[in-house]
């Protein structure tokens, strides 16, 4: 199991050697030319090429994902959740007024530059590792490579749908003078990616469960990211195509039980295709990773009616994100919606976390709760908990969306959507609801279809960073926007701008339209 301390630890070994070479320990102002010998015997075994790949895998827990920024990016800014802007205690957060709720970012934006500048990092580390395995003769090197090339991709396909055309940076950078490119097209991005992606899948051909189970970069994870790929080009063919390849594989499904998706005791179970490894152990208790993600999202202390302080984990004021009331109402009550975003809490704690009530409360706000398990005995959130990036649920609707946009939806497309829906309302557990509240889709048309799935999408994925993407692939981000009063959006917010400080930096830059 790769698992993000190790990672971290890793990383800064790589960057050391990378940037040392054979040194020793003099002054880092003192100039000195080095030989690229060191660097290049570095990557003389598989242990070697392997630990500058465990340094890529590393870049996935930057502050991009471990902060919440990508949820702000991906989920805020299509109006289901809200953010609150820094971890600052309880209170209902409806009326915050902060950039990415009323669609008010700037160039400025701390999540912007952190994805421009943690992506590109990530790129290179893979880029260098591409570069060295080109020329090497380890024996493993053609597996290593697919998986540097899946998350070389999965870096670029972040940074395209955040900016739209970005440099094509593909070699490793040894001078500062290849930084300063200008941006390719968003259609030469893609492109790149799509090569990457099927190399990969050819590379780490045949699926390697034990890859799939240590949380690495599988066969089919390159294929899942290319349908997901060829989706967001509205490429609707191929997209069900690379989809089909994964589900008639039968080696994913989906898991009976929602509640179980990121549950710490199911890590990288037959559901989750990839997943970013969280730091730490099931119920870690770590202060260096329980403060980040799985903390950001509530809910927060409150105060009863009757004037009784209660919170429901040790941390009880570190939130950001809250549910956003409207999402929240039109959601039906299903067990999915239990296992996502709840408005009450079955327990609370009372005199700090000494005294647990097994009580229901109802919260002043709704919250998303998808990521919270506690261990009730400390009231300390379990750790292990991880964050998805490509599920079964999403190869299965981006199979039935796929299509639909192909030309209508058929018996198949029925079949993926309402396969999921039937999960949401547990079907085959023993909390299985009634049909009635969550039936089955059939009889709809093109455009009726297409509305149920972005519905069911905005649902299943909530909290996971899916649904600005998933807008955006129908022109509709401006449009939502504008349904939930926020009158500020305008047609320059389907793009982020290029951060200010890139553009200060490479003057060969163009920021996007309608951004200074």
């Amino acid at each position: 199991m790769i698992t993000l301390p190790k990672l971290n630890k890793i990383a800064s070994v790589c960057v050391a050697l990378l940037l040392t070479a054979s040194t020793g320990c003099q002054d880092i102002l003192d100039e000195k030319v080095y030989s690229q010998v060191a660097v290049d015997a570095f990557y003389k075994t598989s242990d070697q090429a392997q630990l500058a790949l465990n340094g890529v895998y590393g870049r996935l827990w930057d502050d991009t994902y471990r902060d919440g920024q990508w949820v702000t990016l991906g989920d805020v800014t299509a109006g289901t959740l809200i953010g609150g802007g820094s971890a600052n205690g309880s209170g209902d957060r409806s009326g915050v007024t902060n950039d990415f709720n009323t669609f008010s970012w700037t160039s400025d934006a701390l999540e912007l530059s952190t994805a421009w500048d943690y992506f590109y990092a990530a790129i290179n580390r893979a880029n260098v590792l591409i570069d060295k395995l080109a020329v090497s003769s380890i024996p493993n090197k053609t597996k290593l490579d697919g998986e540097a090339r899946f998350l070389r991709a999965l870096f670029y396909f972040n940074l395209v749908r955040i900016f739209g055309g970005v440099p094509l940076q593909t070699q490793g950078t040894t001078d500062l003078s290849e930084v300063s490119k200008p941006r390719n097209t968003a259609e030469e991005v893609y492109a790149f990616i799509v090569k990457d992606l099927e190399t990969a899948a050819s590379e780490l051909s045949p699926y390697s469960e034990s890859d799939h189970t240590a949380g690495k970069a599988t066969s089919l994870g390159a294929t899942s990211l290319l349908a997901k790929v060829y989706l967001q080009q509205r490429q609707w063919q191929k997209a069900a195509t690379e989809a089909k390849k994964v589900i008639d594989s039968k080696v994913f499904d989906l898991l009976p039980d929602y509640e179980n998706i990121v549950n710490p005791d199911y890590r990288n179970g037959k559901e989750m295709i990839f997943a970013i490894q969280h730091g730490g152990n099931a119920n870690s208790t770590s202060q260096l990773y329980q403060t980040r993600m799985i903390y950001l999202f509530g809910p927060p202390a409150m105060s009863l009616a009757n004037g009784t302080s209660v919170q429901f984990h040790l941390l009880k004021d570190l939130v950001i994100f809250q549910v956003r009331k409207e999402f929240f109402a039109s959601t039906p009550d299903t067990y999915r919606k239990w296992w996502s975003v709840r408005d009450k809490m079955p327990y609370y704690y009372k005199n700090g976390i000494k005294e647990l009530v097994r009580d229901t409360v109802k919260m002043y706000a709704p919250f998303l709760t998808k990521f919270n398990r506690v261990d009730f005995s400390t009231g300390i959130l379990r750790e292990g908990v991880d964050y998805p990036l490509i599920r079964y649920a999403d190869v299965l609707l981006t199979y039935a969306e796929a299509i639909n946009e192909a030309g209508s939806p058929t018996a198949d497309a029925f079949a993926a959507i309402n396969k999921v829906r039937q999960r949401a309302r547990a079907v085959g557990t023993a909390n299985v609801q009634p049909a009635s509240l969550y039936p089955d889709l059939a009889g709809l048309n093109q455009a009726q279809f297409r509305d149920a799935l972005l519905t069911e999408r905005a649902r299943e994925f909530v909290g996971e960073g899916h649904y600005r993407w998933d807008l955006l692939r129908h022109d509709r981000l401006i449009t939502n926007a504008k349904q939930l009063g926020i009158t500020a959006a305008a047609d320059k917010h389907v793009l982020f701008p290029i951060p200010a400080l890139q553009l200060s930096r490479n003057t060969a830059l163009k920021q996007n339209p309608g951004y200074n």
